[in-house]
């Protein structure tokens, strides 16, 4: 076409030495760019180099809002994400005091295509927890979870996957971070959005905020 694209391709190699090749039967002009190997099995951005080998450095979230930012009673936690790979690790993005013992949570969980909404409550341990493994992880799925005292509500592309009329909330949320609230469990994946809601939306609103498509 007359538009850039990104075509990857996954090979064994059977020598010492590779090269990239790329074979044209049209007619015209062809433009190549950027070609990158990953030691990895997924393909990542496009890091531009010069010589020798780059790690790519995670991205963090830094002065992610404070205790009047957030509200620990009700809310929605919103992301739209995807995992890197179905690995079968801990990938956590949550609201939190700075520990993780007061905490609203979305994750990937080690287990296959597992996505979770919890939320911890004084002690670390769950006031709730809701998860399905109906989705796939690698795939950008639109996420959200809304909180209130005994009223809970997990939605995921416009369906409402689980709804809860018992438990409590966190105290003291202050700051939104890319791990379990205490710096463990980093979320290693591709965000599109992530939002917090200072309020519990309606099965309405939930269903505007992660239906397909609205993308």
């Amino acid at each position: 076409t007359n538009e850039w694209q990104r075509f990857t391709t996954t090979q064994t190699a059977n020598g010492t030495n590779e090269f990239p090749r790329i074979r044209y039967n049209g007619v015209g002009s062809l433009y190549a760019y950027g070609a990158q190997f990953e030691q990895q099995s997924y393909a990542t951005s496009y890091i531009p180099t010069s010589v020798g080998r780059v790690t790519r450095l995670g991205e963090t979230a830094n002065n992610a809002g404070g205790a009047g930012v957030f509200n620990s009673e009700e809310g929605v936690l919103y992301a739209e994400i995807a995992a890197l790979a179905d690995d079968l690790t801990f990938r956590e993005i949550a609201l939190s005091d700075g520990t993780s013992n007061n905490t609203v949570e979305l994750r990937f969980t080690n287990n296959s295509n597992d996505i979770q909404a919890i939320v911890r409550a004084i002690d670390g341990a769950y006031s709730v927890a809701f998860g399905s493994n109906a989705y796939t992880i690698t795939s950008f799925n639109k996420i959200a979870f809304s909180y209130k005292a005994n009223d809970f509500n997990f939605w995921i592309n416009g369906v409402k996957v689980a709804t809860g009329t018992s438990g409590n909330t966190p105290i003291g949320i202050s700051e939104l971070a890319f791990d379990d609230g205490n710096g463990n469990n980093p979320f290693f994946g591709k965000t599109k959005n992530v939002k917090a809601f200072k309020r519990a939306l309606t099965d309405a609103e939930l269903y505007l905020l992660t239906v397909t498509q609205y993308q």
